[in-house]
């Protein structure tokens, strides 16, 4: 029995001290800037790990207890504390690498939060996932592009690489030279197909920034190579768009921004505009919502399965800008919300306008532009 008290208490002893450096962890990692809180994982790994073999070396020592830990009943909870706190350390380690190698490190607590709690959340696709879509899959390569393809889609890839080099070509006015990471293009056989294999509601194109992985749908293959409307359209207009949002977020992060520092409306409009560049047509009424209600995907997704055309919407909003003040506009709103930290200071810097006042002109100018 007193054996048993004795566990207990050391079991509670170390539980105690783990939640304490769990918070101390917490609170380094959300208040203090990444390079600090990366240094502290970075130790607080090595410590936990040298305390974990020194835990082996008493276990297989044979000589008497060392210091403050009790090797007939302490040293269990202290392995699993050493455990328990290189784990977490490695966990925050890895997490801090993304922000610092992909999302740049002004980052608010509300945002490292989010990332933080990424593992955490909801994932619709993995990369074991992925590795099963390319599985039995050809390979072709175009510049730093990987194409997966299935046999019968082979006749698909001069469309592709001719889509490809309008998009990089298109890009580059807009952003200037961007350096490219090796990404993978990945065909899904229908709409169905694309839906099945990642979850995606009413979507023809995807792309998934971690893993520079981009997935196109291929809705009719003979009314596409016959290049047919509007199913050649769609393949070829969607790749495009997809490809700028690789394109838009690597000119992001080679600022040193969060990529999401800037709204998911702008994301998507500079898409649009790319996928929809020179294409002609009629203005139509649609719902609309507020610019300030399209920031997260959450927020993208709600009003997308919902009765409002929100790719539409922020089309229009940005090729308003274009027309306004030119393609560099573009660039320009990037560059200043880079320095300011902060998409609605470095709108504003750039344009001389306030995305509310962006809400009162884009709709009145497309009424005009697309209105016969």
């Amino acid at each position: 029995m007193k054996t048993f008290i004795w566990v207990l208490k050391n079991f509670i002893y170390f539980l105690l001290v783990f939640c304490v450096l769990f918070v101390i962890s917490v609170c380094i990692h959300l208040f203090f800037n990444i390079k600090i809180s990366t240094s502290y994982s970075i130790i607080m790994t090595l410590v936990s790990f040298l305390f974990f073999c020194f835990c082996l070396y008493l276990i297989l020592c044979p000589k008497k207890d060392f210091i403050f830990i009790n090797k007939r009943s302490g040293i269990l909870p202290f392995i699993l504390l050493t455990i328990s706190t290189t784990f977490l350390s490695i966990y925050f380690l890895s997490i801090n690498l993304m922000i610092a190698t992909e999302l740049g490190e002004n980052l608010t607590i509300e945002e490292k939060y989010q990332l933080y709690m990424i593992p955490f959340q909801k994932k619709t696709v993995t990369l074991a996932d992925y590795r099963e879509m390319k599985e039995d899959k050809l390979t072709s390569t175009y510049g730093h592009v990987d194409i997966y393809h299935d046999p019968e889609e082979i006749e698909l890839i001069p469309i592709i690489e001719d889509s490809l080099d309008k998009a990089d070509k298109l890009t580059t006015t807009i952003f200037g030279e961007v350096k490219d990471n090796q990404i993978d293009l990945i065909l899904h056989s229908s709409t169905q197909e694309l839906y099945e294999k990642t979850s995606l509601i009413e979507t023809m194109g995807y792309f998934d920034d971690p893993n520079n992985i981009i997935g196109i749908a291929i809705t009719d293959k003979s009314n596409i190579l016959a290049d047919q409307m509007p199913q050649s359209f769609y393949f070829q207009s969607t790749l495009l768009h997809e490809y700028t949002h690789y394109r838009l977020q690597a000119f992001i992060k080679q600022q040193g921004l969060y990529v999401y520092r800037i709204p998911l409306w702008f994301h998507e409009g500079v898409a649009e505009y790319v996928g929809m560049y020179n294409v002609a047509h009629r203005y139509y009424p649609f719902q609309e919502v507020e610019f300030v209600n399209l920031d997260s995907h959450q927020d993208w997704e709600k009003y997308r399965l919902e009765k409002y055309d929100v790719y539409l919407q922020s089309y229009y909003g940005i090729k308003y800008l274009v027309d306004q003040y030119g393609e560099s506009m573009i660039k320009t709103i990037v560059i200043e919300t880079a320095k300011e930290n902060d998409f609605n200071k470095g709108f504003l810097k750039a344009t001389g306008i306030t995305i509310d006042e962006l809400q009162e002109l884009y709709v009145k100018e497309a009424k005009q532009s697309y209105t016969e």
